[in-house]
């Protein structure tokens, strides 16, 4: 029974973490948050789109890590 749920857990957090992974580097928040602001190198590899589509694709594989444990 703990194993099931456990099992539940991680895939609930794989796929949420994937989503997240997935969505939030194309929305307003990734490049104009504290870490942006402050820092100009965090400023350009937010605002570079091969480091969204790298984020992007960490999600998609997350995603994919919590249907294949479906």
């Amino acid at each position: 029974m703990l194993s099931r749920l456990l099992t539940m857990l991680y895939i609930l957090f794989c796929l949420e973490a994937g989503v997240c992974l997935f969505v939030l580097p194309w929305v307003g928040l990734w490049s104009s948050n504290f870490f942006v602001d402050h820092y100009p190198w965090v400023s350009t590899l937010s605002k570079n789109y091969f480091v969204r589509g790298a984020v992007s694709g960490v999600g998609l594989a997350d995603i994919w890590l919590a249907l294949y444990e479906i």
